[in-house]
């Protein structure tokens, strides 16, 4: 599937893009875009969603009560999670990485000396959602009582949540073996 089959996602951006610069009380800017394409997609459609991003060198538009008027002036893309940290790969020396963790996926991209890896990169079936249904499951088994995600998902952002300890106990025990695994099966 491609993220350019429809208007879907170039609306998506820029209300993304609206909030970024909401946080800064700006309504007027030229910018960049850096975005991300999952990493089997990189290679095929790079310029192609490049193309679809800057199909409008200028826009304006109202997101949330606010007008906004943006100069497009070019787009990079990369490896779906690489532009969160573009502005920095700069400072990276030896071998790190990048880890993109997703609803059902983890994308992974090795950067040595400050390169992206195109051969280092691959995509693991590990996310929030696997990590979610395993914690559904323990649940399930142990007390023959659903979950709902939303419990978990708060318990998981915050390490709090409003349930019972017998509960919180399961929740967090396999939580942290689904975290666990991770390391063995990638290495």
């Amino acid at each position: 599937t491609e993220k350019m089959q429809d208007m879907e996602y170039y609306v998506l951006t820029l209300a993304a893009i609206a909030m970024e610069l909401s946080h800064e009380h700006i309504a007027d800017a030229t910018i960049h875009i850096a975005a991300g394409l999952p990493l089997t997609w990189v290679s095929q459609q790079k310029e192609k969603f490049k193309a679809y991003l800057l199909q409008n060198d200028k826009v304006s538009f109202t997101f949330r009560k606010v007008d906004y008027h943006l100069k497009i002036s070019g787009a990079d893309v990369y490896p779906q999670g690489f532009s969160a940290i573009a502005d920095k790969v700069s400072t990276f020396n030896g071998v790190n990485l990048l880890c993109d963790i997703g609803n059902g996926t983890m994308n992974l991209l090795f950067i040595r000396n400050r390169k992206p890896d195109s051969l280092g990169m691959f995509t693991e079936k590990f996310g929030t959602q696997q990590c979610i249904n395993a914690v559904k499951n323990a649940v399930m088994d142990k007390y023959q009582a659903v979950i709902d995600d939303g419990i978990i998902e708060e318990l998981i952002c915050t390490g709090k949540a409003n349930i019972s300890k017998e509960y919180l106990k399961v929740i967090k025990d396999t939580a942290s073996e689904y975290v666990m695994i991770i390391p063995i099966v990638l290495f």
